[in-house]
């Protein structure tokens, strides 16, 4: 009688320990760098690009099943955009240094869960923030542009122990380039960036 109650105790306990182990690991948080590759947009005679450049990434993942969940993104950069239209009446050239502020939010499914690696595709949705700094462009002061964001993207973490990982990965982004709401230098156009990353994640 007593090896029975120690092995259902045991075994209550193992059931605990597994549920409390499963339950733990369905949140994680990410510290991430990434690079930023903007294409070129043309409307309304203008050109429009920016430059390559770096930001920081902070993730927040919250797992709902062991392969769906969703994720919480901020990302910042700081960069150069460039107008310019060669062939106007009074050709231009215009560089404006920005700070971008994305804030998405995204489905996530993940794949061959308790691997050492293991991928991920995600979709969403948010917002892109241009924050220029002071200039004038045709007699008019540009302003924080803000457009809605389609964001995607897919990697991997790779497992370096049960709480860590390092997470490698590429971020698109599809939105309204941005135009400081100047009329002048207003392309109506749609472009993308393309963010490779590399972060750390801390799993919990």
């Amino acid at each position: 009688m007593k090896y029975m109650i120690a092995a259902g105790l045991m075994s209550l306990g193992l059931l605990v320990t597994s549920a409390q182990a499963q339950e733990e690991s369905r949140s994680d948080v990410t510290v991430s760098a990434f690079g930023i590759f903007q294409q070129g947009a043309t409307g309304n005679g203008i050109s429009q690009s920016g430059n390559e450049t770096t930001g920081v990434l902070a993730t927040y993942r919250y797992f709902f099943t062991d392969h769906q969940g969703v994720e919480v993104d901020y990302g910042f950069a700081n960069f150069n955009q460039q107008f310019s239209a060669p062939n106007a009446t009074t050709p231009f050239s215009l560089g404006i240094s920005t700070d971008m502020n994305e804030a998405t939010a995204s489905y996530i499914y993940r794949h061959a869960i308790g691997h050492r690696l293991t991928p991920f595709v995600s979709a969403g949705t948010g917002a892109l923030l241009f924050v220029p700094s002071s200039f004038a462009a045709g007699g008019t002061s540009g302003s924080t542009f803000v457009t809605p964001d389609f964001v995607y993207s897919a990697g991997a973490d790779l497992a370096l122990s049960r709480r860590l990982s390092v997470r490698l990965g590429y971020r698109g982004h599809v939105f309204q380039a941005p135009d400081f709401g100047v009329a002048s230098i207003r392309t109506n156009s749609v472009t993308h960036i393309a963010e490779p990353f590399a972060g750390l994640s801390f799993h919990f």
